[in-house]
């Protein structure tokens, strides 16, 4: 984005291209800082629909088209596909997955650990029985068990499993 020639933060971006959309009449975000709520103050007065260039516009394309390249699953989080019968958390498992090639393996294995891993009640791929209701529900019919199968095993190899597994032990036991 820095080709761009504009300053804004990645957030910054999200909410003006938000903005920028004539049927939008609302945006609500997240803010953790005095600085994000500054921002995103100042990004509200500042943006209206239709202020985005079309070099604007290139560049989120750009952006969005680099980050579909390394996505592994095209899943929303809709959650549309819960909930499972088997407390699989699907939409948790496929952000994890696609993090490890977005971001990268370790990031997407530790948010892997901390939202699905380490929960009280297990929530783990293997847990699917492959009844595929999951998949009479999601609207971009994406083929849940086949890729849970294929996000588990990139998200778990033995050393993960181990250490998950010792980890689950120490944490809930009786």
């Amino acid at each position: 984005m820095q080709q761009s020639g504009r300053d804004w933060s990645p957030a910054e971006w999200g909410l003006r291209w938000l903005y920028d959309q004539p049927e939008v009449t609302v945006v609500l975000s997240g803010m953790n800082s005095v600085e994000m709520v500054e921002e995103n103050c100042r990004t509200a007065s500042e943006a209206l629909p239709g202020h985005m260039t079309e070099q604007d516009q290139a560049v989120l394309e750009t952006v969005r088209s680099r980050i579909r390249e390394k996505e592994r699953v095209g899943c929303t989080g809709c959650r549309y596909c819960m909930p499972c019968p088997k407390g699989v958390d699907i939409p948790g498992i496929f952000r994890c997955y696609n993090t490890m090639f977005i971001e990268s393996k370790s990031q997407g294995r530790f948010q892997f650990a901390q939202t699905v891993g380490l929960t009280k009640e297990p929530a783990f791929a293997t847990q699917c029985i492959g009844c595929g209701k999951c998949e009479q529900h999601c609207p971009q019919n994406i083929p849940i068990r086949e890729k849970l199968k294929e996000a588990d095993r990139a998200l778990r190899p033995l050393p993960y499993r181990i250490g998950i597994a010792a980890a689950r032990k120490f944490m809930f036991r009786k």
